[in-house]
């Protein structure tokens, strides 16, 4: 179960055909239903992995059953909306990612929201590529890549910090060029700084933002790191020394 949890993070495939021999086995046998959904979620991942979609809606039509449940640090909400990815299904994909999103917030399961946030918006942009509806994907898109690389970045989770940072560079790409700003603050960082010197509160942050408050926090976490402040009160005297805002 674990092995194709790290191939899909680390991106190795050379693990996954013993597991999908095991896993095959433990279906095979008279084994109780978390043992059977272990080795489920197991294939579901070797599945999305290899981009295969008659394994990915065997895997699908036993999973769908069983929403809401947390396996070896993945939830099958998150799993379901891989395979209706793997089956070209985005606004199943989507629902999916909703339900995943909703259970790891309730739960507090942080890891594998952040890798929800970052799945769903890669789910976002496949779609805004080929859809009417582009520019909100996008913004959506952005929104969640900006909160997976904030939980990632506080948790340590390296391979996601950089490619959620990938994505995020690439959908700002096409955007006009944005200055080099002082201490390795990100554009997002600086938005929230701003606003913090400008005496906004967090939620009153994720409003203008458009980002949950939890982000906002995580956020303004991060840049006090960076910039060595304590306070939001020191966090507005750099700001002004830097000329990052003016109350004029």
């Amino acid at each position: 179960m674990g092995l194709p949890v790290v191939a899909r993070i680390a991106g190795n495939d050379e693990w996954l055909s013993a597991v999908e021999t095991r896993a095959n086995a433990v279906l095979s046998a008279s084994v109780g239903r978390f043992s059977t959904t272990m080795a489920r979620v197991g294939l579901a991942l070797i599945a999305v992995q290899r981009s295969d979609a008659a394994a990915a809606e065997e895997q699908y039509a036993a999973l769908v059953s069983v929403p809401g449940i947390m396996v070896f640090y993945i939830g099958t909400d998150r799993v379901l909306g891989l395979l209706s990815v793997t089956l070209g299904r985005l606004d199943q994909a989507m629902n999916h990612f909703e339900d995943a999103l909703a259970f790891c917030r309730e739960a507090g399961y942080r890891p594998d929201l952040a890798w929800t946030c970052f799945d769903y918006a890669d789910t976002l942009l496949a779609r805004a590529s080929t859809s009417s509806a582009g520019t909100n994907d996008k913004q959506k898109a952005t929104s969640l890549l900006d909160e997976s690389l904030a939980i990632s970045t506080e948790l340590g989770m390296r391979p996601l910090m950089e490619r959620a940072q990938e994505r995020l560079d690439r959908i700002g790409s096409t955007a006009p060029e944005t200055p080099d700003y002082p201490s390795g603050l990100s554009q997002r960082e600086v938005e929230v700084l701003r606003l913090v010197a400008l005496g906004k509160s967090n939620r009153e942050i994720g409003d203008e933002l458009v980002i949950t408050e939890g982000t906002v926090r995580r956020h303004v976490s991060n840049v006090y790191q960076k910039i060595g402040a304590n306070n939001r009160s020191e966090a507005t005297s750099y700001a002004l020394r830097e000329g990052l805002v003016s109350f004029e």
